[in-house]
């Protein structure tokens, strides 16, 4: 079972959620398609989505440079609303 944390798909194309206690960003990432994601992130990061007004901005940046450091594109779909 999971929990919106914060925001919503259907507002801003942005959401948190948890699911048996870790934190998931979804998110749009595409630029000139639709390329939509979920990635974990950290209690810290909830929060300072929560807390600061570029928070989300902030924290998927970070997230980006992480994937791209792993390897993964983070521009490439790896979820689908359909699937939640």
């Amino acid at each position: 079972m999971e929990r919106v944390h914060y925001g919503g798909l259907d507002q801003q194309a942005f959401e948190v959620v948890e699911r048996a206690g870790r934190y998931f960003a979804r998110y749009d990432a595409g630029a000139h398609q639709v390329a939509w994601r979920e990635d974990e992130i950290s209690f810290a990061d909830l929060e300072l989505i929560e807390s600061a007004p570029d928070g989300i901005s902030r924290v998927l940046q970070l997230l980006q440079l992480k994937l791209v450091a792993s390897g993964t594109d983070p521009y490439r779909s790896n979820w689908s609303p359909k699937s939640a």
